[in-house]
């Protein structure tokens, strides 16, 4: 995969953070891109709390930002590639993205943070920030997820070729398919649709018996059609991959097929498309995200602009 060339890691402490770093090295070894890793320092650390009386909190802030900078780059060069170390103070989401915006950064890889499991917020607070404001692609990484992601999904939302709203989708398959030939994983493309079951129920329609489900097979037959209209300009050929359309609520149907086929990654996009620039993260991008229990690589549409800005007074700082 060669589209990311500037990559910023999040630094996680333990076995985790390894996992997670060491996945950004082979990125970055195969892309030949620049790597840099990043820790913030959102409080006093504990350990200098005893020499508030001595020392101002700025100075006490710079002791613990230069140390950490020392700790970083010793185990930063532990690895195969060169890695950039900066060690920051602040709010964690608002200086990654500063950074972002800064060194204008094109991938941000973490490990997510939450509590594991289906529904149980596998995703923490810092990643959902990202997720919803972070300018370039957001990469997850679920603690303990394998060295080799076998299956990936690549979650669109289709719609008619004449619309010409594919953008996004594009980006998502062109991501997941790149990955998925690096890893030799087998690619799932799916594209969850709600049936149009309500409006039937209501009686507000006036059809014969079985009409219905004519109906509701000739709608999944236009979105397979629109799929299959989108996919015409990808070749997959030597991908091992399904595409599928789903039935049901994508916040419930996306979810319950990663659960079926035990997906290791879904790329997905976070922003709704007809959301104004800026625009935090889709409803049903948030809902889905709330109830998968894999890794996520999100990604936003051309134009996206984040609300964070770089006018607010600097963090202090320090780059190895």
């Amino acid at each position: 995969m060669k589209r990311f060339k500037n990559i910023l890691v999040v630094h996680d402490e333990g076995k985790n953070g390894q996992a997670t770093l060491a996945r950004a090295v082979e990125l970055a070894g195969t892309n030949q891109a620049r790597l840099t890793l990043m820790h913030v320092i959102d409080q006093l650390p504990d350990e200098y709390r005893m020499l508030i009386t001595s020392l101002l909190p700025d100075e006490i802030m710079d002791m613990a930002i230069q140390e950490q900078v020392a700790r970083l780059e010793a185990y930063a060069g532990s690895f195969s590639v060169p890695i950039t170390v900066r060690v920051v103070a602040g709010r964690e989401f608002l200086e990654i993205i500063r950074q972002v915006l800064r060194e204008s950064h094109d991938l941000v890889i973490k490990t997510a943070r939450g509590m594991s499991g289906v529904m149980g917020m596998l995703f923490g607070s810092t990643a959902m920030h990202l997720l919803r404001k972070c300018p370039c692609p957001v990469w997850l990484i679920k603690p303990g997820s394998r060295g080799r992601f076998a299956r990936i999904m690549a979650a669109v939302d289709v719609v008619p070729a004449e619309v010409g709203e594919d953008e996004l989708n594009i980006k998502i398959l062109e991501l997941a398919s790149s990955l998925a030939r690096q890893g030799q994983s087998e690619l799932h493309i799916v594209h969850a649709w709600q049936q149009p079951d309500g409006i039937l129920a209501s009686g507000r329609l006036d059809y014969f018996a079985g009409d219905a489900e004519k109906l509701l097979n000739e709608s999944e037959n236009m979105h397979v059609r629109w799929l299959d209209d989108l996919l015409a300009s990808f070749d997959l050929k030597d991908i091992r991959h399904h595409d599928q359309v789903v039935r049901g609520w994508p916040d419930e149907a996306i979810p319950a097929y990663a659960r079926e086929k035990d997906i290791d990654l879904i790329v997905m996009g976070t922003v709704c498309r007809t959301g104004i620039p800026g625009f935090f993260i889709g409803n049903t991008a948030e809902k889905i995200l709330h109830r998968v229990d894999c890794s996520v690589l999100a990604v936003k549409p051309d134009g996206f602009q984040t609300p964070v800005t770089l006018e607010e007074p600097a963090a202090p700082q320090v780059q190895g």
